[in-house]
């Protein structure tokens, strides 16, 4: 972005900056969003959750996850078959071929989708030895 401005004030006309600079977001979003879910950096509103009776917090925990897990699937679902409707198309002018933009979109949420499965996983298990403790 930086030389696309860089560029536009110096009056050169750089062909496709734009596009570059969609196509290194897209992965920069996804992976980062990804790479945080894991990391346990990512936004959470507790307002809600914060609020529920103690033993209902582990049952309210595994719905999100659950939900959550759904979500990441359709986003990957829905980013395979655009990537099957696109598979030979290029973005015009620099010629990025299409399917690449949905690459990290799939690495970033299947990454987001394995956080969501062990919080689901170890909040079972917490509801488990809970039980038999």
């Amino acid at each position: 972005m930086t030389l696309r401005i860089v560029s536009r004030n110096l009056g050169l006309e750089l062909a496709g900056l734009q596009l570059y600079a969609q196509f290194f977001g897209v992965w920069m979003v996804f992976i980062v969003a990804g790479a945080l879910g894991r990391e346990g950096r990512h936004i959470e509103i507790e307002y809600f959750s914060d609020r529920l009776p103690d033993r209902v917090k582990p049952y309210h925990a595994i719905a999100v996850g659950l939900v959550n897990i759904a979500m990441c699937a359709l986003i990957v679902a829905g980013a395979l078959l655009a990537m099957r409707e696109f598979w030979d198309g290029t973005s015009p002018s620099v010629n990025i071929p299409l399917p690449l933009y949905y690459v990290p979109m799939i690495v970033g949420v299947t990454m987001l989708a394995v956080v969501y499965a062990g919080r689901v996983a170890s909040q079972v298990a917490a509801i488990r030895d809970r039980r038999e403790g």
